[in-house]
């Protein structure tokens, strides 16, 4: 644990120390390079405006995140229990996953909206996909013999999927919910840049239009500070579960 810890932040000081070093030998313009110590400056004296509009892109992400995974979950859940509706409904899934994800943005603005709905709608469609492929990959891969058992014990085919097929589903599924609130993220800033008029996104936008990297960056750097928080909570989450589970 500390290995893990240690080792990313060492390098992590090294390459911001080595940056600061660069731009003060250098010379270069604050609006093509600021220093580290320049966008801590920035952050520092814009954090209020930040912290502003961080909030609906931290609410998008995890709204979006969640009725993906429910989607996602329930709808490998229920192909699972029909072979028909697998051959069905999969390749159609496969199909439209194929297309650009930024190619689908404009259709959603004009079917929800310009507000949060279009953004909401983006994070879920991004991260639908990982967390369905990942959640039909765990119940696929459920050992046989123990649905064979099962079977013999005369149990269910409800009560076999939820005492051995979903438990056994889970590293693969919280595989595809780490993905999935990455990508969460990534659709609600994509959104945020075509149209929005709040968030990081539109911040970032924003400062760009004005020629402030400095902040560009500052946005970005608490951006990173969210993914970073997202992506620790659904670890958190697999944690938990594996110790539930005894592991």
């Amino acid at each position: 644990m500390t290995r893990s810890f240690v080792l990313p932040t060492a390098f992590g000081v090294g390459l911001l120390v080595l940056w600061q070093a660069l731009v003060v030998i250098f010379a270069y313009p604050k609006v093509i390079l600021p220093a580290p110590s320049d966008i801590w400056t920035v952050l520092l004296a814009e954090l209020p405006t930040i912290w502003q509009q961080a909030v609906p892109t931290v609410r998008d992400t995890l709204a979006g995140f969640a009725i993906a995974a429910l989607f996602g979950v329930g709808m490998a859940s229920l192909l699972s229990f029909s072979r028909l509706l697998r051959d069905a409904i999969y390749p159609l899934i496969i199909v439209i996953q194929l297309v650009p994800k930024i190619a689908w943005t404009p259709l959603f603005i004009v079917w929800v909206g310009i507000g949060w709905q279009s953004r909401l709608t983006v994070a879920a469609f991004i991260a639908f996909f990982p967390i369905f492929i990942a959640m039909m990959a765990g119940l696929e891969s459920t050992d046989r013999s123990l649905v064979r058992l099962c079977r013999g014990l005369t149990a269910s085919t409800w009560r076999t999927f939820w005492l051995v097929r979903f438990p056994a589903s889970m590293p693969y599924l919280f595989a595809g919910l780490k993905i999935g609130i990455t990508l969460s993220v990534i659709g609600v800033i994509v959104a945020e840049f075509i149209s929005s008029s709040e968030g990081l996104g539109f911040l970032i936008l924003k400062a760009a239009a004005l020629l402030r990297t400095d902040l560009i960056l500052a946005a970005i750097t608490v951006l990173c500070v969210v993914g970073l928080a997202c992506y620790g909570a659904v670890h958190a989450g697999e944690l938990a579960i594996r110790r539930w589970q005894g592991e």
